[in-house]
């Protein structure tokens, strides 16, 4: 079958207007020549977590109860994988691992399993804290 410039035209003009449709006049996709920014609000620099004197989400960092955090992350060390919160991520369970999201959220846990003979249980856990994240392992027994 032979294909004829025109219908090769045609072809590409019609996906042309599809995709142009999709970013109709109510869309709030930016143009694909328009600036893209990536400062947070309140014009801090990302990765900036100082106190600053308007509230707001840096107060969540200087009042963050991390000792609590520790003490919560600690209590999953040992605990059967059916036990865990739902809000636990697992990065690693016995040779498998995980794809996880690199956003920070303070106080996550992230554990790693392992089967021990009796079904998976917790032998590592990673708690995001302001000062950074913090590791606690099983000891072996």
């Amino acid at each position: 079958m032979r294909t004829r410039p025109h219908t090769v035209a045609a072809t590409l003009a019609a996906i042309g207007l599809l995709a142009g449709a999709c970013a109709g006049p109510g869309s709030t996709a930016p143009a694909p020549d328009d600036p893209v920014s990536s400062t947070p609000d309140h014009g801090e620099v990302a990765g900036d977590h100082d106190v600053d004197d308007q509230g707001g989400p840096d107060d969540e960092w200087a009042d963050f109860p991390a000792d609590e955090a520790r003490e919560q992350a600690r209590g999953f060390l040992g605990m059967d994988e059916d036990d865990l919160p739902e809000e636990v991520r697992v990065a690693r369970r016995g040779e498998e691992t995980f794809a996880l999201t690199e956003d920070y959220v303070l106080g996550r846990s992230t554990v790693d399993l392992d089967d021990e003979g009796e079904g998976f249980r917790v032998v590592a856990v990673t708690v995001e804290l302001p000062d950074g994240p913090e590791t606690f392992t099983l000891e072996a027994s």
